[in-house]
């Protein structure tokens, strides 16, 4: 019965700290979305994770960016006031000066892909359509 309880109890603390919680007071700021985005798209939308990216070691800044293509940290996002300066199609639009990257569906399917394959510390990402896309009702 010990064994149980020791168990149950290793099991909730690294659940606890694998949550990221802490006792810490949060800064202020923009934080990554805890709940799963569904990005719309014309034909299909794309579910997107901020937790199951950031678990992996994924930053910020290897999808978001500045005009410059400077990676953003987590407290240069926390300046930012207007959360919609962080959708791809803030800049991502038919001011850019690059053609292929002009849509929102086009800058992550660069980034998306890209990294998906590559992975990160080994471990490759989804790289089938239906894996992130989800049909539109």
């Amino acid at each position: 019965m010990k064994r149980i309880w020791a168990l149950i109890l290793m099991a909730a603390a690294a659940t606890w700290c694998l949550s990221g919680a802490s006792f810490a007071e949060e800064a202020p700021g923009l934080k990554a979305p805890e709940a799963e985005l569904v990005i719309a798209g014309e034909k299909k939308s794309a579910r997107f994770s901020h937790p199951v990216h950031l678990s992996l070691g994924v930053t910020c800044g290897q999808c978001h960016h500045n005009s410059e293509h400077q990676a953003l940290t987590d407290k240069d996002i926390a300046a930012i006031e207007d959360p919609m300066q962080l959708r791809c199609a803030s800049c991502h639009n038919n001011e850019l000066a690059n053609p292929k990257l002009q849509t929102a569906k086009d800058a992550f399917h660069a980034r998306c892909k890209e990294c998906h394959k590559a992975g990160v510390d080994g471990k490759v990402g989804p790289t089938k359509c239906t894996d992130c896309h989800i049909d539109n009702k």
